[in-house]
């Protein structure tokens, strides 16, 4: 089954320019650097999956721990979940 996704063009701009953004770069060092297991982040758990679905406690805990160390350049509710799970 092939899985169609709507989206807008400026989504995937807000991901890639927040994976630019040093506090989202900072975040997803911590995560690689304490070896928190994926399956934590995403709904499915499959290394291959190009495009892996955050939870959303882990769109939520990003999105107020970005807050907190100063970020201002959310995007939309899961672009900083989903720029970290691509720099992981």
């Amino acid at each position: 089954m092939t899985e169609f996704v709507i989206e807008s063009d400026d989504y995937e701009a807000t991901r890639q320019r927040l994976m630019k953004d040093p506090i989202v770069i900072a975040m997803a060092e911590d995560i690689k650097k304490n070896k928190m297991p994926r399956k934590f982040f995403v709904h499915n758990d499959d290394p291959d999956d190009p495009r892996p679905t955050p939870r959303y406690e882990f769109m939520m805990k990003a999105n107020s721990e970005y807050r907190r160390r100063g970020g201002t350049d959310g995007g939309h509710i899961g672009a900083i979940a989903e720029a970290i799970l691509r720099l992981i």
